[in-house]
């Protein structure tokens, strides 16, 4: 994770800015290392930071609810992904029949 993409955290109030030592430099915990981990994780999941920046203050049943939904979503993702995954190997593999919709009238 870059120094730009932190202070992009800092800027949108997912992650607070730490306290500066002496020498002017930002000291990070180890619950700052967790609560990054946590935002990369949101972010790498499609999740926008402006409802990452929310779940911040979520309550830890909230928090576990939005898991559940974002989680709910990214398997609807995965499947979609698959279906044209198999279609673009049958494609190249000369085996995509055109599909039609089954007879709704009678013949």
């Amino acid at each position: 994770m870059s120094i730009k993409t932190i202070r992009v955290y800092h800027n949108k109030g997912l992650l607070p800015e730490p306290d500066r030592d002496a020498s002017d430099y930002r000291r990070y915990g180890a619950t700052d290392a967790i609560d990054l981990i946590k935002i990369r994780t949101l972010a790498g999941a499609g999740v926008p930071l402006a409802r990452i920046r929310d779940l911040r203050w979520a309550t830890d049943e909230e928090f576990q609810q939005a898991l559940r939904e974002i989680d709910n979503e990214l398997t609807g993702r995965v499947r979609g992904l698959r279906a044209t995954q198999r279609h673009l190997r049958q494609l190249a593999a000369g085996q995509l029949a055109p599909r039609c919709p089954p007879r709704s009238v009678p013949i």
